[in-house]
């Protein structure tokens, strides 16, 4: 078992950026990001009471770490790709706990109903299903902590000794053009016949997108941080379309309520559900315009000349002559003016009573 002093030196020297690097070499960027994501998440879990926050963080590091291992998938294998992706989901669920029945909660909390006898039915929904523990994220159990720790451990270990083939940009595109032609067939499926699950596909798609999009960002810094914006963007309003998902499954599993009560709620979820597609729609379209081998190709161009732009000496540049560019960042304000009739639904931003953090990088 590893030692908390111990732990927290590692969590300490690796929280380096999760990029890969320039001047190195895919195969070694590769293990070292990986070891990183597994150090930070062993580091977090090693408390006598792992509290609700270091849990959470732990998920984010394994969902960092399957977004690395489908990039590379190319180069370590499709065999070892899958086997290790199964294995991170699995470790990934024993740390769920209670987050399901914490989210349905708050989504029920957070649910505003457009008419008056609507709102009643919620408070009554509210007074039925109404569970002090449901809300309240608790600490894990030590038991489930020690094994993924050593669940952990063992994937270390694989990821240390995992072959690895390929070089320089060669050896992760292939991994790139998957993930992303994934997500345009996720995003034509989800809107050409509209499901929960189609939609919760897209998210995840999206998610890969961000994450990959982080890991090549040293290429050119400003372009990539405008895709890394919209993408974790998209990727809250799909996780709200998703919250209201498994809000309506567990209304309608419910025993405790009536068929008006299912039908009111399922009425309205479904109502801010087509607000929060229409919103998700154009971002999703405009992150996915390209086709994925004009989309690749033009990444492989970027990190190509990465180097060079790097070391293009803009110093002896004469200001005075020439036009001045400056890189800009979207933000959301900036995406919700090109989105107006979506833009007052107030869809990617949280109610102050729910951490903007649940999906962050």
């Amino acid at each position: 078992m590893v030692s908390l002093h111990a732990a927290r030196s590692l969590q300490s020297k690796h929280q380096m950026a999760y990029r890969f690097k320039l001047d190195e070499p895919f195969d070694k960027g590769f293990r070292r990001i990986a070891r990183e994501q597994l150090d930070r998440t062993i580091a977090e879990l090693t408390d006598v009471r792992v509290a609700p926050a270091s849990v959470h963080e732990s998920r984010k590091a394994l969902k960092r770490l399957r977004a690395l291992a489908r990039l590379a998938a190319p180069a370590i294998g499709d065999r070892a790709f899958q086997r290790r992706n199964r294995a991170l989901r699995r470790i990934g669920r024993l740390l769920s706990g209670s987050r399901d029945a914490a989210v349905i909660a708050e989504t029920l909390a957070e649910l505003v109903a457009p008419t008056q006898s609507g709102a009643a039915v919620l408070d009554a929904v509210r007074d039925q299903m109404n569970n002090p523990d449901a809300g309240r994220a608790v600490t894990l159990e030590a038991d489930v902590a020690e094994t993924v720790r050593l669940l952990l451990l063992k994937e270390a270990k694989q990821f240390a000794h995992m072959p690895f083939k390929g070089e320089s940009f060669a050896a992760v595109q292939g991994g790139l053009e998957h993930s992303y032609r994934e997500a345009r067939k996720a995003l034509r499926l989800a809107y050409a016949a509209p499901s929960d699950d189609g939609f919760h596909e897209l998210r995840k798609t999206v998610q890969w997108h961000w994450r990959q999009m982080n890991l090549l960002s040293r290429a050119w810094p400003e372009e990539f941080a405008t895709r890394v914006a919209a993408a974790r963007e998209l990727s809250q309003i799909l996780g709200d379309d998703h919250d209201l998902a498994m809000l309506r499954q567990a209304v309608h599993a419910s025993e405790i309520l009536g068929a008006e009560h299912r039908a009111v709620i399922d009425e309205i979820c479904v109502a801010k559900q087509h607000a929060l597609r229409r919103a998700a729609e154009y971002r999703a379209r405009l992150l996915f315009a390209e086709p994925a081998s004009v989309f690749v190709k033009r990444i492989g161009h970027y990190w190509l000349l990465g180097p060079d732009v790097k070391a293009w000496p803009l110093k002896n540049v004469d200001r005075a002559s020439e036009p001045v560019a400056s890189a800009h960042v979207a933000s959301t304000e900036d995406l919700n003016a090109v989105t107006s009739p979506e833009s007052a639904v107030g869809l990617a931003a949280k109610t102050p009573g729910r951490s903007q953090s649940q999906r962050s990088a």
